[in-house]
């Protein structure tokens, strides 16, 4: 099981949605994932995207962590 940080700087939607996924898939498979949101990607942790917000609820649910 690998320890996995993921830091996003970008407010860009799709950027965001990737991270998650890849977050997403590497809980699943028994990883420990934060993601950083760091400058503007602060920005996209406010996103109204249906996806991403159900993509980040799943992260948390996972054991995820999501900070800023």
């Amino acid at each position: 099981m690998a320890q996995i940080g993921v830091v996003l700087t970008s407010s860009d939607e799709e950027s965001f949605y990737n991270a998650l996924r890849f977050s997403v898939v590497a809980l699943e498979e028994g990883h420990k994932v934060e993601i950083f949101a760091m400058g503007k990607g602060v920005e996209a942790l406010n996103s109204e995207n249906i996806k991403i917000l159900t993509l980040m609820r799943e992260v948390l649910e996972r054991g995820g962590k999501i900070v800023a």
